[in-house]
């Protein structure tokens, strides 16, 4: 059987409209999530944060965030041994913000804070510590690979 050239152009035409708009579909059918809601409102704090990270970096000890067998240590710098520490630490998945924590700062004695993983998804966390001694903020970041 021969095929016309007018038969094979509608034929391909036909067969690319399909593809245009399964593609289409598949393509507007998945969840896009933004980093946050408030992006915007987040991106005009920037200036706050970094001034938050340089004060951060000048610290002769700075927040030291490791992440152990199961759980995440982090120890706070000794500066704040006899003030107040306050703040939050946001325990960030990229993947999906659904499973974003928020947990408050709450150190023993020696001024370590213990969050244990096995509650957490195996994966990519950024660990976003939001921190004051006496009014004065820090901002201390760490991306860890819980398993």
């Amino acid at each position: 059987m021969k095929i016309s050239w007018g038969v094979g152009i509608t034929i391909t035409i036909v067969v690319f409209t399909l593809i245009s708009f399964w593609f289409m579909h598949f393509a507007f059918s998945q969840e896009v999530n933004l980093v946050r809601d408030d992006y915007y409102e987040e991106e005009i704090r920037h200036q706050d944060k970094m001034d938050k990270i340089k004060r951060t970096q000048n610290l002769e000890v700075p927040l030291n965030i490791e992440l152990e067998k199961e759980e995440i240590v982090l120890n706070f710098p000794s500066i704040a041994k006899e003030k107040n520490i306050s703040g939050t630490i946001l325990l960030y998945r990229p993947a999906d913000r659904n499973l974003d924590t928020s947990i408050p700062i709450e150190t023993d004695s020696t001024l370590t804070q213990v969050i244990k993983t096995n509650s957490i998804l195996p994966g990519l966390w950024k660990v976003q510590v939001s921190w004051a001694i006496d009014s004065i903020k820090y901002f201390s970041e760490e991306i860890l690979m819980v398993e």
